[in-house]
């Protein structure tokens, strides 16, 4: 890596690098180069549901033929870590993913006391009601906790796109008008017009908290499906309506396209650069995200374009969520047809002739210099 200007990449996962279980043409090439060439990228990502390891290995698996390193990637989750002081010895509510797998996630990040909303159904079955369709599911992954004692959750974290919407929209709403957290109460505060808000959310109700933005996101399926952003309208709607408008909700999100996770994301960068011998120390001054969503990648890149250590720039691709020829929400500095066109352009190679398509071009050669724009 010659030249003052120095790049690194941040790449989406989903719609960018892969579709589903299928990997994309050339994303594989495309990560072995910059590999091969010394050039830093990280994956920042709004999937989630599973520790970073685990997630790094189904997309080495789905590429084939390649390893990375745990510290280069970044999920919607991630930035909970941050969360695990205020609330590793306090009761926290996790929500989505399937079985038990958030509870497992959630205790890998060092939060002790981890309860799901298969729990609440097994400790009050008729807290869930239709519970006909998925009542195996919650009875095979939940556990029945102390009947003596009352359960207080100090926190609700949504870790991913929740799969039983009705069970888990309902037992949000109920802890959110609870009386301090407690399961099963409800707060005596609620609708006083003589307190702030009509009394609601002024009973030291729990914390909410979510890790993904999005509103659909990319599958197999020829349309974008509804993710963690769909489930936050929802409850934003329903909340709307048992308050009657009176209390706006209050709730802190992470993920793209929020500042959070672009400064968890250079921070990760730096870390990987200082840590990892083959980069030799990069200069990094520019970092481009690569991602398939207006909305989140191409957003978040554009509003901390001059806010961190590096100068973000944008690529949008058209193998994902964004659809070519019609307008995104959000313009990026680019938009091209998938990743391959997009780290070529990111690296500013004449008449496109970087090998990534296949070639022996050397470690060391201009692949990494960039004009700042």
């Amino acid at each position: 890596m010659s030249g003052p200007n120095k790049v690194a990449f941040a790449f989406d996962i989903d719609g960018v690098l892969v579709n589903g279980k299928n990997p994309i043409a050339g994303a594989r090439e495309t990560l072995r180069y910059l590999q091969d060439h010394g050039i830093p990228f990280i994956f920042l990502t709004n999937s989630g549901g599973v520790t970073e390891k685990v997630n790094l290995e189904k997309l080495a698996s789905r590429l084939g033929d390649i390893t990375f390193d745990e510290a280069q990637i970044v999920q919607s989750h991630t930035p909970f870590r941050a969360l695990v002081d205020d609330y590793k010895d306090k009761t926290v509510l996790v929500l989505g993913g399937h079985g038990d797998n958030i509870r497992q996630v959630a205790n890998e990040y060092g939060f002790r006391k981890v309860v799901t909303s298969s729990d609440l159904m097994m400790q009050d079955e008729h807290v869930h009601p239709f519970p006909e369709m998925t009542k195996a599911h919650h009875e095979e992954f939940g556990r029945k906790g102390d009947d003596t004692q009352p359960l207080r959750i100090a926190a609700i974290m949504v870790w991913s796109s929740p799969r039983d919407w009705c069970l888990d929209l309902q037992v949000t709403l109920d802890l959110l008008l609870s009386s301090k957290g407690i399961v099963n109460t409800r707060s005596d505060k609620n609708n006083n017009p003589a307190l702030a808000n009509k009394g609601f959310l002024q009973d030291e109700q729990p914390k909410l908290f979510f890790c993904n933005p999005d509103f659909e996101w990319s599958t197999k399926h020829e349309n974008p499906r509804l993710a963690q952003g769909g489930f936050r309208e929802a409850l934003l709607g329903i909340w709307h309506h048992a308050t009657k408008g009176a209390c706006e909700l209050e709730y802190t999100t992470c993920g793209k396209p929020t500042r959070t996770t672009y400064e968890y994301g250079e921070r990760a960068l730096k870390d990987l650069i200082a840590a990892d011998p083959a980069l030799d120390g990069a200069n990094v001054t520019t970092v481009f995200m690569i991602g398939d969503n207006p909305e989140s990648d191409i957003a978040g890149a554009n509003t901390f374009k001059n806010l961190g250590s590096y100068h973000w720039r944008s690529i949008l691709v058209e193998t994902g969520v964004y659809r070519a020829g019609t307008i995104p929400t959000q313009t990026p500095d680019q938009t091209v047809k998938d990743v391959i066109e997009a780290v070529e352009w990111a690296l500013n190679s004449p008449e496109k002739a970087l090998p990534i398509r296949g070639g022996n071009a050397e470690a060391g050669d201009t692949a990494g210099e960039v004009t700042e724009g």
